[in-house]
């Protein structure tokens, strides 16, 4: 096998994609897209935070 050892190129996965049927590209877009979820917002997290109370705090009226 001549490529043993080394890493593939970006430009030789894109030949091998370009090379694939137009339904099988989609198909495989459409999977990454559904597998690759986004981080969830870390502002909600911040303000979640800030406003939990601590045990023992003051309830607010």
């Amino acid at each position: 096998m001549e490529n043993q050892g080394k890493p593939i190129s970006e430009n030789a996965f894109v030949e091998f994609f370009k090379g694939l049927d137009e339904n099988y590209q989609r198909y495989c877009i459409d999977e990454i897209k559904r597998k690759v979820k986004k981080p969830p917002d870390s502002r909600l997290n911040t303000k979640q935070a800030d406003s939990a109370g601590m045990v023992g705090d003051p309830v607010s009226p």
